[in-house]
């Protein structure tokens, strides 16, 4: 939830053509996501590890599948985190840039409107 607050801000801060806040707010973005992946792997090996993996019951193979597909979206974003950067850092923040970090703002801001 958090990262999409800082995702929003950095939104704001590319529309407004602030590169340095925008790259601020993309780090921060980042590192909530990333942290936010540790923390799942970290609490799926300790599932695991206690004899709670999804070989378990329906409902642990379901909870797997939903959480880990919810954790590559997180992956993906963060991967096309890491391209919109350097397209900033390449190009600048002209429309065709500011297009694209619109359309990763949206599906990062999805990740939380449909999984939580």
């Amino acid at each position: 939830m958090f990262s999409s607050y800082t995702c929003g801000l950095g939104a704001l801060s590319a529309e407004r053509r602030q590169a340095g806040r925008f790259y601020l707010f993309a780090a921060l973005t980042f590192v909530l996501g990333a942290a936010f992946l540790f923390i799942e792997a970290t609490e799926f090996a300790g599932m695991v590890e206690k004899g709670a993996g999804p070989s378990r019951s329906a409902f642990l193979s379901g909870f797997f599948t939903l959480v880990g597909t919810h954790d590559v979206h997180v992956t993906r974003g963060l991967i096309w985190l890491i391209c919109l950067v350097a397209q900033v850092i390449a190009k600048g923040l002209r429309p065709a840039v500011l297009r694209r970090l619109l359309c990763w703002s949206l599906f990062w801001h999805a990740l939380d409107i449909v999984w939580v």
